[in-house]
């Protein structure tokens, strides 16, 4: 397999190493690995598959992007590392305020981490409702190891590629089911399934699908569209972060709300800021 190298530039400051702090407990094993100061990880683009490396350029304002399968994912990777982000923009927006202005100082350079797939990013975000992130993780190993296939690959720890929307939507609930998720998660799962399989012309809207809140149309939102204003206010770290639990979580997702509005239109940022702080 061949390999492409191009070099990735942005505007600093820009916190790679956060970046890396956000997927490496979420890396799904065998898919994605981000240790060392290197993310390398497989995708599947315009019908071909192969693995990628991402890590630190030569100079400060570069990243370099290596490729096996394909030479044209510079486009893809700006989005899902955000690297057209303006990090004067987030400080104008950000840096006065008294909730997460702190956070910002000490984190400079913080970017929204994307999708390099978005039906993938959709799946994570159904595993993700309602437990933790370490229990997401498993889920989502449990899930490729099942129904993945394996791929061939430049990195021992990079070897299965995720299953498509078209594959998941031909498994069964019960089989879903089985690697662990609640019935009704199982069939939220397929229902997002066969919805992605679709043309997009033919889909409702997502909020419609069984089992689909205002959470994870949110969190898709944020990190599968890189919506930089999306914020989801029902977040229970966020909610934490910010000192208002006990109360409900209709309140508490109300009161959420009524703070993000001062971080508008770079809510998204605020959430990063506010999930690091919990580390």
């Amino acid at each position: 397999m061949t390999s492409s190298v191009e070099t990735l530039q942005f505007r600093p400051p820009f916190d790679w190493e956060g970046l890396l702090r956000f997927f490496g407990p979420r890396a799904i094993p065998g898919v994605e690995s981000a240790e060392g100061g290197v993310l390398r990880r497989s995708f599947a683009k315009d019908g071909e598959v192969g693995v990628l490396k991402v890590r630190r350029g030569r100079r400060e304002d570069e990243l370099e992007l290596e490729v096996w399968g394909s030479s044209k994912l510079g486009s893809l990777a700006r989005r899902a590392l955000d690297l057209e982000c303006h990090p004067q923009q987030i400080g104008a927006c950000l840096k006065g305020d008294s909730t997460v202005g702190a956070l910002l100082e000490k984190w400079p350079g913080v970017r929204l981490p994307g999708a390099w797939d978005e039906f993938e990013m959709g799946v994570r975000a159904i595993l993700g409702q309602q437990v933790s992130v370490k229990a997401a993780h498993t889920l989502a190993g449990r899930l490729v190891a099942r129904f993945g296939h394996e791929i061939e690959s430049s990195f021992p720890g990079v070897s299965q590629q995720f299953p498509t929307a078209l594959e998941l939507s031909r498994v069964s609930v019960a089989e879903l089911a089985s690697i662990g998720l609640p019935v009704k998660r199982a069939e939220t799962l397929h229902h997002f399934s066969v919805w992605e399989a679709m043309p997009e012309a033919a889909r409702r809207p997502l909020l419609d699908l069984p089992g689909i809140g205002p959470w994870t149309e949110s969190y898709l939102r944020m990190r599968g569209k890189s919506d930089r204003d999306a914020f989801p206010a029902g977040d229970l770290g966020i909610q934490k972060a910010l000192g208002i639990q006990g109360m409900g979580p209709a309140k508490a997702a109300r009161e959420a709300e009524a703070r993000s509005m001062a971080w508008k239109p770079m809510r998204a940022y605020a959430v990063i800021l506010l999930w690091r702080s919990l580390s």
